[in-house]
């Protein structure tokens, strides 16, 4: 086998080599193999230099999508966020309302359809157009109540609003409103709460007014209340008169003015009860007739699930109870 090189110019030398025997044969496949792979060499890098570029390609573009569903469900979580607080704000707005004696409002603000942020596979869309929705209904009876406060600037200091007694001392043990009686075990009336307390913690009237009773209360003189010791009763203008029950060391006399978070006394172990207990109630003036509201709203701090149906009760129809406030409480 003889091997020759020729130069691209004419100039230069030709080289040749002479390949004799087997040695001659195996390097003469040698350079064959060499010169096929040479030819076939780039179209090969070109293809795997494609199908790698084409697989990073496709990664990028896997990692933006990644990305972008993970953007898209952050601001779905916090559509929902905002949704939720926005019905926490709508209802104590309402709240607010009913307490004001604005039933109409209270009742625009919680009526409607379930929010659109209740299912948790609503389209983020839907979530959106629901919140505005609410975000300018809320916009609307914040300035009603605000031209109400305009016309009788007494409203707010006048309407209980707080807890009778510390943040996180206390804990409700009674409902309002027909329920069977754990003393008895029969069906019975209750106009307001009892919260369980340690004995001598702080009692605090929960708006501005004039007490208008202190000290027990005869069978005779208010059959419902002869049980819960010393009675303290504190008229808020014309619009609520609110009633604490199983007091000891009073702090107030009648015909005192007080503010709201002034101590009107403490605890006291009930009588009836067996443990030291507050008895609140919460009752609004409606047509010159005072009636019992759930004095739970009127405590606007507390945010729990049951407010909303309570407010809902309220706003159906207005409890009577078998019995009247006593006079000396108005």
């Amino acid at each position: 086998m003889k091997l020759q090189w020729h130069p691209a110019s004419g100039k230069r030398t030709v080289f040749s080599l002479d390949l004799e025997g087997p040695g001659g044969a195996v390097v003469g496949a040698a350079a064959v193999v060499c010169a096929l792979l040479w030819l076939a060499l780039p179209p090969s890098l070109g293809a795997v230099l494609a199908r790698w570029r084409r697989g990073r390609a496709e990664a990028e573009v896997s990692i933006l999508n990644a990305r972008r569903r993970e953007a898209l469900d952050l601001a779905t979580s916090a559509l929902r966020h905002a949704s939720e607080r926005l019905e926490t704000d709508r209802t104590l707005v309402a709240r607010i309302a009913f307490l004001y004696g604005l039933r109409p409002l209270a009742r625009r603000i919680v009526g409607g359809a379930a929010p659109a942020s209740a299912s948790p596979n609503a389209p983020a869309a839907n979530v959106l157009e629901d919140a505005e929705r609410r975000v300018a209904v809320l916009t609307q009876a914040v300035a009603a109540l605000e031209a109400h406060e305009a016309r009788d600037p007494a409203s707010a200091s006048l309407t209980p609003s707080i807890a009778p007694l510390p943040d996180a001392a206390w804990v409700v043990t009674g409902d309002f409103g027909w329920r069977t009686s754990r003393i008895t075990g029969r069906t019975e009336y209750s106009a307001g709460v009892d919260f369980a307390a340690p004995r001598g913690r702080p009692v605090f009237a929960t708006a501005d007014g004039v007490v208008r009773w202190t000290g027990p209360v005869s069978l005779r003189g208010g059959p419902a209340y002869f049980r819960f010791g010393k009675v303290v009763a504190i008229r808020h203008g014309a619009r609520a008169v609110t009633v604490y029950g199983n007091l000891d060391n009073v702090s107030v006399a009648r015909g005192q003015r007080v503010r709201r978070g002034d101590r009107i006394g403490t605890v006291a172990e009930s009588l009836w009860f067996g443990a030291p207990r507050l008895r609140y109630e919460v009752w609004r003036t409606s047509e010159g007739e005072p009636f019992p509201v759930d004095p739970r709203l009127a405590m606007l701090r507390d945010r729990s699930p049951g407010v909303l149906d309570a407010l809902r009760k309220a706003l159906a129809s207005s409890p009577r109870p078998p019995f009247p406030l006593p006079g000396d409480f108005r």
